[in-house]
């Protein structure tokens, strides 16, 4: 992720009167198992009836700057992109320390947590289907 840019296109936006409309982040399957895990997190913002998405694809080791510079309110989402995915977001305006949610699983949408599930529910259909057999 170019840090410089990715801010400077942000910035426009702002100067420009656009506003934040959502964020959004998601786990997606790392390509081989080298590469640790790996989020695609997307910035929608909107102006008139414009629409417009900056979309990265960033591993746990990446930094990702903040951009409750210009836009406030994105503190809410960057907060929750740190807790429930682990993605490590930078420069948040206001930073919550890990209190926004109260989850029994700590980073529930990473990428361990994500497998955990999927394992499990496996096991499960795997069980189930045995003792119909």
């Amino acid at each position: 992720m170019d840090k410089a840019a990715f801010l400077a296109r942000v910035g426009e936006y702002h100067k420009n009167g656009w506003r934040l409309a959502i964020i959004n982040a998601t786990t997606v399957p790392s390509p081989d198992e080298a590469t640790p895990g790996v989020f695609e997190i997307s910035w929608g913002f909107a102006h008139e009836l414009e629409c417009e998405t900056i979309r990265e694809t960033v591993t746990t080791a990446d930094e990702v700057p903040s951009v409750s510079e210009f836009f406030g309110a994105a503190f809410l989402y960057e907060n929750e992109m740190r807790e429930l995915f682990g993605i490590n977001v930078t420069g948040i305006g206001l930073d919550l320390g890990g209190q926004l949610y109260k989850t029994s699983v700590k980073i529930p949408f990473s990428h361990a947590a994500v497998k955990a599930r999927l394992e499990a529910t496996a096991a499960a259909n795997a069980a189930a289907s045995g003792k119909k057999a």
